[in-house]
């Protein structure tokens, strides 16, 4: 993954194509062999056949009491982007996901989704997202080829790119416009830009290679999909073609041997040669033997979860989809029983399940009990249109926009009509929404569940925008003067909050 989403006057955009060299062919096969030595040695203990890549199964008492030293240990969450919206948008609070003492982290994968995709329609959910990184204090993780890199005990050609100043610039931002061109930070003296056009030309042409990949594996192993693959989309039968009778079982065979878990190890590592630096690798040593071992079990929970993902899409008939890369990729950081996966979707709680990874997903809300929702719930109405355009409705009726606001020409902000000649700035509405089920409905800055009256009692108490901006942290300048606009707008008195 690339930093260059974003720029700032203390950020190099680095180009993607300069990768470091890969180790040399003679090198990679000797390391290979040792892959396939290694696996070979973990595949005695595998105990049942109906599970790939199972491992041994302690008697009952010591999985037991393993399950409660591992539950009275701290955890590390990683939250999908899903997770990111729904405590943004407050569907859920952090306690429903971060157990007492638990780190909650973010992935350079979410930054890249919430980034490609900004537009107008969907800015503010996407800024909610970034937001609740900022107020929440969720620690940044490496991209998925530097935490390879380490996790195969490889040094880094550079230090991981920081994904931290792309996550202010669109939490902070109060337009699109803005975030493009560039957000002021006045406290640390720089402007942070996101390069929209980039990240999205950046994500669409990497996942349509790894969609393309499994296209090919899929013509190459699935009769009659090379032919129904090329047929043009609105002539095609409705079933996609999948494997059947003998043909699924010797996949299914494969898909189970040594050899092939070998392959996708295989195929991490090579990923994780992309930011290492090859010339300090040096020579096979007991050391760097060791280390592969150690690696293994850590990539086998994405081993497996990639494994069956490719079985489901051969055997089931479906279709490889581009965001499911990333999806995927997401597994990378659960490598073991005190780093988890915290997510909703079904799709991928399901194959966890299946895999024989349940364990390293964390549910919340409506999943929290188990894998499967709530009778009442729907996961998946939430990021559906019909909902999103019933809650701008809501909003935009109780701000009254044709009643109180006339627009303005072109530059220039737009205005509350008020009964005078007089007219007030309209440009608070950038930061101040009104929600009805946070804080009672008062209104609160965008992305918080900070009120404006608190911050204007503070103010009237005294308090500077230094002391404020320290007592909030989330809160930045412009919200500030958003607040003062607020009440000036709404004639408020100060000592109350409540309108004159």
């Amino acid at each position: 993954m690339d930093s260059g989403i974003f720029h700032s006057e203390r950020n190099e955009v680095r180009d993607s194509s300069c990768e470091p060299a890969l180790a040399t062919k003679i090198e990679l096969t000797f390391w290979i062999l040792i892959v396939l030595f290694v696996v070979w040695e973990l595949a005695l203990c595998h105990g049942r056949e109906d599970r790939i890549f199972s491992r041994c199964t302690p008697d009952s008492t010591v999985e037991q009491r393993l399950i409660d030293t591992e539950n009275s240990m701290s955890k590390t969450v990683i939250l999908d982007t899903h997770v990111l919206y729904d405590i943004g948008l407050n569907r859920v609070g952090i306690e429903d996901v971060r157990q007492p003492g638990d780190r909650l982290c973010f992935s350079p994968i979410s930054v890249i989704e919430l980034v490609s995709k900004l537009d107008d329609w969907s800015f503010d959910d996407r800024k909610a997202a970034a937001g609740a990184i900022l107020h929440h204090g969720i620690d940044e993780l490496p991209d998925p080829e530097s935490f390879l890199t380490t996790t195969f005990g490889y040094p880094l050609a550079e230090p991981a790119p920081s994904y931290g100043d792309a996550v202010r610039a669109l939490a902070e931002g109060c337009s699109l416009e803005e975030v493009r061109n560039g957000v002021p930070d006045y406290e640390n003296y720089v402007q942070r830009a996101l390069n929209v056009p980039f990240a999205a030309t950046w994500r669409d042409k990497g996942e349509q290679k790894w969609v393309d990949s499994l296209i090919h594996l899929m013509e190459e192993n699935v009769p009659g999909f090379r032919d129904w693959y090329a047929t043009d989309p609105d002539r095609r039968s409705g079933s996609v073609p999948k494997l059947r009778g003998d043909e699924k079982q010797r996949f299914l065979a494969g898909m189970r041997s040594r050899e092939w878990f070998a392959q996708v190890i295989a195929g991490c590592q090579m990923r994780s040669f992309f930011k290492a630096d090859n010339e300090r690798i040096g020579a096979v040593t007991r050391k760097r033997v060791n280390a592969l071992t150690e690696a293994i079990p850590r990539v086998e929970c994405y081993a497996s979860i990639y494994t069956h993902y490719l079985i489901r899409l051969m055997t089931e008939g479906l279709l490889p989809r581009k965001n499911d890369s990333g999806d995927i990729d997401f597994f990378l950081y659960a490598t073991d029983e005190n780093h988890l996966l915290a997510t909703n979707e079904k799709k991928w709680i399901d194959l966890a399940d299946v895999a024989g990874f349940r364990r390293r997903i964390r549910t919340y809300g409506c999943h929290s009990g188990g894998g499967s929702p709530a009778k009442n719930c729907k996961s998946s109405d939430v990021y559906s249109v019909r909902n999103r355009i019933r809650r701008d409705a809501e909003r935009y009726r109780e701000m009254n926009f044709e009643e109180n606001v006339e627009i303005s020409p072109a530059g220039e902000p737009n205005r509350v009509k008020e009964d005078g000649a007089e007219y007030h700035s309209m440009t608070y509405v950038y930061y101040i929404e009104t929600r009805p089920a946070v804080r009672g409905g008062k209104p609160c800055f965008k992305g918080t569940r900070i009120t404006v009256y608190d911050v204007l009692d503070y103010m009237d108490g005294g308090m500077s925008d230094v002391e404020l901006l320290k007592d909030f942290p989330v809160l930045t300048r412009q919200q500030l003067c958003a607040a003062r606009e607020f009440s000036e707008a709404h004639k408020l008195q100060p000592e109350s909050g409540s309108a004159a």
